[in-house]
């Protein structure tokens, strides 16, 4: 008996031992978890599998099955983890390198692909995919010589592999070499005319080269050849929605929502972009997948601001903050509906850099944080975020076109033509991108130009307001009056509510000499809409213009009470206290105003030279100090400190501060002047003569810089006597 219990006791000992041992333990979790994938239960395999890898942390081959199962339940983030994990357990694992590559170039980190490519490489170098990832990951990085070359070693490896042909045309047509290209798609095709990726690819080719009819064939053959596959849906709705054809892209983006919760997500986003809000709400109400629910809710609250319920919106945006109080696109929810609403704009930047520290890697986020940067009109930090943002993707538009706009307004037209340019490369068919385009060359006096360009995209877009009003300013410019304001009606006929068309009529009326008509189309929108602040600071022009300044300040006083946040009326309600010398009434204009907009170098400023006016010197440069410590390269604090830092003989923080001005002013001439008249007080004629000739040749018509100019012209050609 006791025998037996001993014999009992010991078998016990050693099944316990046994469990306990970590190869025993791994091997029975990934057995498991094989035969949960077998029966395609993804969930249950992953917790097999990371039971298997607490056990043996050092096994390859369990972070790969983890890897792949990850891929298989839709997680690819956290397979690339499991990936690169088994990779560099074992380096000679092929397939995990070229795994944990591919996600990498996914999510555009070209640098780090690279290096697990041509790890791959070490491995097997006759592989030709392993080629085809390393061009790729060249590629992404703006190596187009040797991604072609890389391409073109696949191709030799295996002349059969279609995949390799149309890896080569995808990049010799980034590098530019498009007719290869063509024959290296075509060849794609020809190797393996069943193929679908070889046909998308050559379809993705006719489309960047504009033949939309073959793409659109290809299109259709790829979906022949296999009826369910996604990428050729998605391919054809996208095609369809870009041609103008959304009924014929709407059965597409149908079978796409049958398919995944995403697909779902594209439908809704359809129904939303072609105006049908009901619909829209019906496929995102229906969708019961957790993370996708979350993505359709932030949806949902956007269709309900659009409906004008912002208060249910904001409900929304809260109700998924406090859920997850660190998920970043809550917080951008948020922070783009309080913009929106113009609503706290405080709150809108505490959300939006929230959302930056949750994730510091989202465009997103940035985009945001730029966006209500330059509502507050905090230009510094509006201009570094969107730097950051297109930084994080050079692809996007929406940065570069709000970089177009900053340096618009700080008169830097060369720097705004460039990322117009960028934007517009980038979306050839974005009316915004055209217009910014437009407005950098009107800046720069290139109307012939702008008028090219925007011409160019009415022919697609004859109806475009924004189009058709930029047009009008230009013709504007080119004192063709005329064919300005016809350009503005028409923009009006299509959007009568659209502020800035509104402006150009008003503006055309006056510069043909009919005030009477100017005034009849202002008192007809006020007629409609009586609290229309717009309507009401264009009649106050109108009165300012018929030199009735009283009535001027009693429509934009009722405008402040109403809309404190309307910054130009402060700023014309000042302007007009200026003129008539009520310094003290400006004074408290812009302060209320600077209030309203703290961030904002404008105000601050225009207080420093109201002070500067009414001879507070010292208050004047503390004003302008304080501007200038917020905001480094606000150039007319700049310009205006400096001439003050002159005459007490400070020259070289005035040499400073003129040239930030000159730099940020470029277009302007008076920092010119301001930089030549203290390298004449410094005695350095010779580097104010440059100076004082572009002050002229932007104003050819001002006396003053002549005379600096002459002054400086004599010191360099008798530098004796106009030194004694």
């Amino acid at each position: 008996m006791k025998r037996s219990l001993f014999a009992l006791v010991t078998a016990g000992a050693l099944l316990a031992a046994c469990s306990r041992d970590p190869r025993v333990e791994a091997q029975r979790y990934l057995t498991a978890g094989d035969s949960y994938v077998a029966q395609k239960k993804y969930k249950e395999a992953i917790l097999e599998y990371r039971n298997a890898v607490k056990a043996q942390p050092t096994r390859a081959d369990v972070h790969y099955k983890l890897a792949r199962t990850y891929m298989d339940a839709g997680d690819p983030v956290k397979a690339y983890g499991a990936y690169s994990q088994a990779a560099d357990l074992d380096p000679s694992n092929t397939d995990a390198q070229l795994q944990s590559a591919t996600l990498l170039l996914m999510a555009g980190q070209f640098e780090e692909a690279k290096g697990r490519a041509e790890l791959a490489l070490k491995n097997d170098p006759r592989n030709p995919q392993v080629h085809i990832l390393l061009g790729n990951a060249l590629s992404g990085l703006n190596e187009p010589t040797r991604a072609i070359k890389q391409m073109e070693q696949a191709v030799a490896l295996d002349p059969t592999y279609a995949p390799a042909y149309a890896a080569l045309g995808a990049v010799q047509l980034t590098g530019g070499t498009t007719e290869k290209a063509r024959q290296s798609f075509e060849k794609a095709v020809q190797l393996d005319p069943k193929s679908v990726d070889a046909r998308l690819s050559l379809a993705n080719y006719n489309w960047a080269v504009g033949d939309h009819a073959a793409t659109e064939k290809e299109l259709k053959a790829a979906l022949a050849l296999d009826p369910q596959n996604t990428l050729a849906h998605r391919a054809l709705a996208l095609f369809y929605l870009s041609d103008r054809r959304a009924s014929e892209a709407e059965p597409h983006f149908k079978v796409l929502a049958a398919e995944s919760a995403d697909g779902a997500l594209a439908l809704a986003d359809f129904y939303t972009g072609i105006g049908r809000s009901d619909e829209a709400l019906k496929v995102l109400n229906g969708i019961d997948d957790k993370k996708a629910r979350r993505e359709a809710r932030i949806r949902v609250a956007a269709i309900e601001h659009a409906g004008g319920r912002s208060a249910e919106a904001l409900g929304i945006a809260d109700a998924l903050i406090k859920e997850n109080p660190k998920d970043p696109d809550a917080h951008i929810l948020k922070a783009r509906l309080l913009l929106a609403s113009n609503g706290d704009m405080e709150a809108a930047s505490r959300e939006a850099q929230t959302a930056v520290r949750a994730d510091t890697g989202s465009t997103a986020a940035q985009y945001t944080l730029g966006l209500v940067a330059m509502a507050r009109r905090d230009y510094d930090a509006a201009e570094a975020a969107f730097n950051e943002s297109a930084k994080l993707n050079p692809r996007a538009a929406a940065p570069q076109l709000q970089l177009a706009r900053l340096r618009l307004a700080r008169g830097d037209s060369a720097g705004a033509l460039s990322a117009a340019e960028q934007a517009a490369a980038a979306r050839p068919e974005d009316a915004e991108a055209a217009v910014l385009m437009a407005r950098s060359l009107r800046a720069q006096g290139q109307l012939d130009r702008a008028r090219r360009e925007l011409n160019a995209r009415l022919r697609e877009s004859p109806d475009n307001p924004r189009l058709r009003t930029e047009l009008g300013w230009v013709e504007l410019s080119a004192e063709n009056v005329d064919e300005a304001r016809h350009a503005f009606e028409r923009a009006l006929d299509r959007a009568p509510d659209y502020e800035e068309a509104r402006v150009g009529a008003v503006t055309g009326d006056v510069a043909a000499r009919d005030v009477q008509n100017a005034r009849a189309r202002v008192n007809g929108w006020l007629e409609k809409q009586p609290r229309d602040a717009g309507a009401q600071i264009l009649a106050a022009r109108l009165d300012l213009l018929e030199k009735k300044p009283d009535a001027a300040e009693r429509r934009l006083l009722d405008v402040l009470q109403s809309q404190p946040s309307r910054l130009d009326a402060y700023e014309l309600l000042g302007e007009i206290y200026l003129k008539q010398g009520q310094l003290d009434s400006a004074l408290e204009k812009y302060r209320a105003m600077a209030q309203h907009a703290p961030q904002a170098s404008g105000p601050p400023t225009m207080i420093g030279m109201i002070l500067q006016a009414r001879g507070d010197r010292e208050g004047a440069r503390k004003q302008y100090q304080g501007v200038l410590a917020k905001h480094p390269r606000a150039a007319v604090a700049a310009n205006n400190l400096a001439w003050m830092l002159a005459e007490d003989g400070q020259y070289d923080e005035a040499l400073r501060l003129a040239s930030v001005a000159a730099q940020e002013l470029r277009d302007r001439p008076e920092p010119h002047d301001t930089l030549g008249w203290i390298y004449l007080q410094k005695n350095l004629p010779v580097h104010a003569l440059p100076a004082f000739q572009r002050a002229i040749e932007l104003a050819p018509s001002n006396e003053l810089y002549r005379k600096h100019l002459d002054e400086a012209q004599a010191k360099v050609a008798k530098p004796e006597r106009a030194s004694r």
